[in-house]
């Protein structure tokens, strides 16, 4: 099982829904887990009057309600024990969702922010934060930087370390920005009222980019990615 931790307090819901639907277009089983302050999972699902707990949508499973890894995993072992996913991906915004022992021994973990000024300076905390509740002072924990919602790229790697580099982070690779303009915008609010995951419509340079992040995290070669990237843009679920 691969656990991938998708950390940070700025909306990234539609990047990890392209993330999850590229893993189920491959043949995958996938949970896809909400850890978010607000559980914003149940409305774009569609079913936010009732308990969703785990419910499939758009070929992966998605947890939500849950306060803690602990409850998920035992409603996991009394629902359905023998079951066992390729992935587990959290959307993460409570530091404590997952234990240290998670958090220490996931396959990724990545860091995600946007270039407000409010994530920033907040993210920056929060992540400190996350670090000294789950390493110990002698580990540097490796993770990968990601950057969505880049609608304009002139603040350089410099202006971004500013608010990182202090951090005991072993950051891998440069920072992955992530494009973003308005055709974008209006695919992921009309996926949201549909409660689809469409990508067919997202444009080359975003599609590239989502593509990049698969490769980085999965490292499947150049045509396993196009031909699941194929593979999702024709689900039309």
């Amino acid at each position: 099982m691969n656990t991938w931790i998708f950390a940070g307090i700025c909306d990234k819901s539609e990047l990890l829904m392209y993330v999850c639907k590229m893993l189920a277009a491959g043949n995958y089983s996938v949970l896809f887990v909400d850890a978010t302050e607000k559980r914003k999972y149940p409305s774009f699902i569609g079913r936010f009057d009732e308990p969703l707990w785990i419910t499939e949508f758009s070929g992966f499973d998605v947890a939500c309600g849950f306060d803690d890894e602990a409850a998920l995993n035992a409603y996991l072992e009394c629902s359905d024990g023998s079951k066992k996913y390729d992935y587990v991906i959290y959307d993460l915004e409570i530091p404590d969702f997952c234990s240290s022992a998670t958090w220490r021994e996931a396959s990724a973990r990545i860091w995600v922010t946007d270039y407000e000024i409010w994530t920033l300076e907040n993210g920056g905390l929060w992540l400190q934060d996350a670090i000294h509740r789950h390493f110990s002072e002698d580990m540097e924990p490796e993770m990968h930087k990601v950057i969505v919602r880049t609608a304009d790229e002139w603040f350089d790697l410099f202006y971004l370390e500013g608010f990182f580099s202090h951090l005991p982070i072993c950051w891998m690779d440069d920072p992955l920005i992530m494009p973003w303009n308005e055709l974008d915008w209006s695919v992921k609010l009309r996926n949201e009222h549909t409660r689809t995951v469409q990508m067919k419509p997202l444009t080359r340079g975003y599609k590239r980019k989502v593509c990049e992040m698969v490769q980085m995290l999965t490292g499947w070669d150049q045509k396993q990615i196009h031909r699941v990237l194929r593979a999702a843009e024709r689900s039309r679920a």
